[in-house]
C-alpha cells in the first residue's frame, strides 16, 4: 500500500490520476457517481444499488487481503468550519453535501441516517425558537482501487449476476468526520429575535479565529454575552464518540477543542464521508443498471412540498402553545387535528414517492409518474395555498382573541370553556348571577379539515366528488363588523364588571356555538337562582336627552323620553356644572321637577336607562341655568353713557350683563363688551342707559319698550 502526502490546507481533487495503474480522469467523471456516504459503512469493493440508494452488504468482488494490498491511499487533511442560522432543507442538504438523487432518497426516507447525518432530520419545532448551527468537518484520507483490480480476470463476475440487485461498486472512499452543534433557545415575544441571533452569531464567530485545530479557543465574553449564552441549549450530532454529549455552550467549546484528538493519532476513527460508485454494466453488460435519473426541477418541487408541510407543522405547534389554544378546547382540537392529518398526508406522500423512485430509476415506470403525483398534490386539500390560508386565518384569529383575552383577564374574568363546569356554580351559594363573555366564532365546523379527512379516507365519503378542492367553502376571517361587535361587547362587559357592587355576581369567559344573531360574540347571563337557561344580555338603548319644560329660580322641570324593552328603571342625574359628583333619583313618570336648586346657577342634567344587573346607559347632557330672584325697581340704575354719542346718537340704549350660554335677543347695532351688551332700541325719547342683570332685564325692558311704542303711535 503506497501513500502520498498532501498539504493539510489543499482541497480534495478526485481526479483518480494515479501513475500507470490509474483510471482515466475523463472516464471517471463520465461514469462514476460521486455521492455523500451519510455515515453509512461503505467500503472499497462493496456493492451498491443506486435505484434504492441502498448498500448490499456481505457481497464484494475481492477478499479483504486483496483490497488491503491493492489500493491507493492518499493522506488528505482538510478542515471546514461554518456557522448558519438557517434551518431549511436546502441549507441542511448543503452542509451535508447532499444533492440530486441522494437528497430525494433522503427526503422520502429511502436512506436511513445516523451520526452526524441525523442533523438532517432535526427540524425546528417553533418559529419562536432561535437556532444557530456550528458545523465542523475534517477529512483525513482518500482510498481508491487500482485499474488492475477492475480487470475482469481479477473479479468473480458471476456474483454480480447471481445477486441481481447491484448497479455499482464502491471504487473510492474519502474518510473524515462531521460534527454539528445545534444551539436552540426559546424566544419570548417581548425579546428582539434579531438581537439574540446577532449576539450568538458574534459569539460563535470568535471560534473561526482559532489559529490551529488543536489550540484552546479563547472566548472572551462580557457579562451581557454570558447571560445570553446561558439561555441556549446544545444538541450534538457527530461522527465522534463522546463520553457525554454537550448541553451548554461551554460544553460545546470543550468538545470542539478535543475533536481532532478524537479521530485518533492516525485518523483510525474516521468514517466514510464520500464515495465514488463505478457502474457494473461497464464490467458486465448483464448487470443491473440505473436507467433514469430524476430532474433537478422535480427534486426541487418535491423538496418544496415537504418543506411546506414542515412549516405547517411548526406553525401549528406555535398555535397550540398560544393562549387561545390553551384557553379554548375547540380551537386547540382543530389545530391539533390539522397538524396530525397534515403529518399523515406527508407520510403518505413520501411513501408513494419512495415506491416510485426505484421503479423510475430501474426503467419500470416513466418519470411522468412523479409529475402526476405532484399534480394530484396541487389539486388536493393539502396544497400549499390551502395550508397557508388556513394557518393565516387561525393565526389572525388567535392574535385577535389573545389581545381581548389579556384585557378580560386584567378585569378579573376567568376562562371557563367547559360547558359541563357551569353546574358547579349551582353549589356555590355565594354566586347568584353568572355573567359570561362568550365567543361564538370558534365552535364551527372546519370545512378544510373535513375535506382533508375525506381525501385520506375516501371510503368515509358519501359523494366521491367531495374529494376535489372547493375554495368557496372555507371558514372565514372575522369582518370589521364582527370585530366591532366584539369591541362593543367588551365595553359592555367591562362596564358590568367595574360597576358591579354585588359579590354574588361572577364573571367568566366562554366559547359557545355560533348563531346567526351573534356571529362573533355575545354576553350571556346565567341566573342560577331561577335555574333557567342562559339568556343573552341586551343593554338598554341610549335614552334621548331630557327636554327642559320649565325653569324657576330654585327648580327645573324636565321631560324624559319613552323607554325601550330592556329598560327596567329610569333615573334622572344632575349636578351643578362646577361639581364632579352627580346626584341621582329614580323616576316613574315622564315629567319630573328637580327642586331645592340654587338660583342663577348652571346645572347639567341627563337621563339614565337601567337594565339587568344594574347596567345603566346615560343620555347626553343638557345644561340649564336657574333664574335669579327679581330685583325691585329701585335697584335699577339709570346712568348716562359717555359712549352713546358714538353708538346711536340720541337713541336710548340699554346695557345688559352678558351670559355666553344664553341667547341675546336680536337687535340692531348691538355692541358686545366684556360682560355687557349695549342694545340700540331705535327709540328717540330717552337719552339714558338702563343697566341691569339679564334675567331682571327682560321684564323691565319689555315694559319700557311697550311704553315707548305707545308714545310713538300717539304722536303719529
Amino acid at each position: 500500500m503506497r501513500q502520498e502526502q498532501h498539504s493539510q490546507t489543499r482541497p480534495l481533487k478526485v481526479d483518480l490520476k494515479l501513475k500507470s495503474a490509474s483510471l482515466n480522469m475523463a472516464s471517471v467523471q463520465e461514469h462514476i457517481i460521486e455521492t455523500t456516504a451519510l455515515v453509512r459503512p461503505l467500503q472499497l469493493g462493496m456493492l451498491y444499488d443506486c435505484r434504492n440508494d441502498a448498500i448490499l452488504p456481505g457481497m464484494t468482488f475481492w477478499d479483504g487481503e486483496q483490497l488491503q494490498h491493492n489500493k491507493d491511499v492518499i493522506a488528505h487533511g482538510n478542515t471546514e468550519f461554518t456557522v448558519t442560522t438557517s434551518d431549511t432543507i436546502a441549507e441542511k442538504a448543503k452542509h451535508l453535501k447532499v444533492d440530486g438523487e441522494l437528497k430525494l432518497s433522503l427526503l422520502v426516507g429511502l436512506v436511513k441516517v445516523n451520526g452526524a447525518a441525523s442533523y438532517f432530520n432535526d427540524n425546528k419545532k417553533s418559529f419562536k425558537q432561535q437556532r444557530v448551527t456550528l458545523h465542523y468537518r475534517v477529512n483525513t484520507k482518500f482510498e481508491q482501487l487500482t485499474i488492475d483490480h477492475l480487470a475482469k480476470g481479477k473479479m468473480n463476475l458471476h456474483k454480480v449476476n447471481d445477486h441481481g440487485k447491484a448497479t455499482h461498486v464502491v471504487t473510492a472512499v474519502l474518510y473524515g468526520a462531521d460534527a454539528y452543534f445545534v444551539f436552540d433557545r426559546a424566544v419570548n415575544l417581548s425579546e428582539d429575535q434579531s438581537n439574540v441571533q446577532k449576539e450568538l452569531k458574534t459569539f460563535l464567530d470568535k471560534l473561526e479565529n482559532i489559529g490551529s485545530i488543536g489550540a484552546q479557543p479563547e472566548v472572551n465574553l462580557n457579562e451581557n454575552e454570558k447571560a445570553a449564552v446561558k439561555k441556549f441549549r446544545c444538541t450534538f450530532y457527530g461522527d465522534f464518540k463522546l463520553p457525554s454529549n454537550p448541553s451548554t455552550f461551554e460544553d460545546a467549546v470543550k468538545v470542539y477543542t478535543d475533536l481532532p484528538k478524537m479521530l485518533g493519532e492516525n485518523g483510525e476513527h474516521a468514517v466514510p464521508v464520500k464515495v465514488w460508485l463505478y457502474p457494473l454494466v461497464k464490467l458486465d453488460s448483464r448487470a443491473a443498471t440505473l436507467q433514469r435519473t430524476i430532474t433537478r426541477d422535480l427534486i426541487r418541487a418535491v423538496e418544496s412540498v415537504i418543506e411546506d408541510l414542515n412549516v405547517t407543522a411548526m406553525k401549528c405547534g406555535d398555535l397550540l402553545q398560544d393562549t387561545v389554544a390553551k384557553s379554548f378546547s375547540t380551537f386547540h382540537k382543530q389545530v391539533q387535528d390539522f397538524q396530525k392529518i397534515c403529518y399523515e398526508y406527508k407520510c403518505d406522500f413520501m411513501t408513494k414517492l419512495g415506491f416510485l423512485l426505484p421503479e423510475i430509476r430501474g426503467g419500470k415506470t416513466e418519470i411522468s409518474a412523479i409529475n402526476e403525483l405532484l399534480e394530484a398534490h396541487e389539486k388536493s386539500p393539502f396544497n400549499t395555498s390551502e395550508l397557508q390560508k388556513w394557518i393565516a386565518m387561525k393565526e389572525k384569529k388567535s392574535n385577535q382573541l389573545k389581545t381581548l383575552l389579556k384585557q378580560l383577564g386584567e378585569l378579573g374574568a376567568e376562562v371557563d370553556d367547559d360547558d359541563d363546569d357551569i353546574p358547579k356554580y349551582l353549589l356555590d351559594f355565594k354566586v347568584e348571577n353568572l355573567v359570561s363573555f362568550a365567543f361564538t366564532g370558534l365552535q364551527i365546523s372546519d370545512n378544510l379539515l373535513s375535506k382533508q379527512k375525506n381525501y385520506l379516507n375516501p371510503s368515509t365519503m358519501k359523494n366521491p366528488s367531495e374529494n376535489t378542492r372547493d375554495l368557496d367553502v372555507q371558514e372565514e376571517m372575522w369582518t370589521p363588523k364582527d370585530l366591532m361587535c366584539m369591541r362593543d361587547n367588551f365595553q359592555i362587559f367591562k362596564k358590568l364588571i367595574t360597576s358591579n357592587k354585588s359579590k354574588s355576581t361572577k364573571f367568566i369567559v366562554q366559547s359557545v356555538p355560533k348563531t346567526s344573531d351573534y356571529p362573533s360574540s355575545c354576553i350571556l347571563v346565567y341566573e342560577l337562582y331561577s335555574r333557567s337557561d342562559a339568556i343573552s344580555f341586551a343593554p338598554p338603548s341610549k335614552p334621548a336627552c331630557p327636554t327642559i319644560e320649565a325653569v324657576t329660580d330654585n327648580s327645573i322641570t324636565v321631560k324624559l323620553s319613552s323607554t325601550c324593552a330592556a329598560t327596567l328603571e329610569r333615573k334622572i342625574l344632575y349636578k351643578m356644572k362646577q361639581e364632579d359628583d352627580w346626584k341621582s333619583q329614580s323616576v316613574h313618570q315622564d315629567i319630573i321637577t328637580l327642586t331645592d336648586l340654587q338660583q342663577g346657577t348652571d346645572y347639567e342634567i341627563k337621563c339614565g336607562a337601567v337594565g339587568k344587573l344594574d347596567y345603566m346607559v346615560e343620555s347626553d347632557v343638557t345644561v340649564t341655568t336657574t333664574r335669579s330672584a327679581v330685583k325691585s325697581q329701585k335697584d335699577l340704575k339709570s346712568t348716562k353713557s359717555d359712549s352713546t354719542q358714538h353708538v346711536g346718537g340720541n337713541k336710548p340704549e340699554v346695557l345688559v350683563e352678558f351670559c355666553p350660554e344664553c341667547v341675546v335677543p336680536d337687535s340692531s347695532r348691538a355692541v358686545k363688551r366684556e360682560n355687557t351688551i349695549t342694545v340700540d332700541c331705535l327709540l328717540y325719547e330717552d337719552q339714558g342707559l338702563l343697566q341691569c342683570r339679564k334675567n331682571d332685564f327682560f321684564n323691565v325692558f319689555s315694559e319700557w319698550v311697550k311704553t315707548q311704542i305707545d308714545k310713538k303711535y300717539r304722536k303719529e
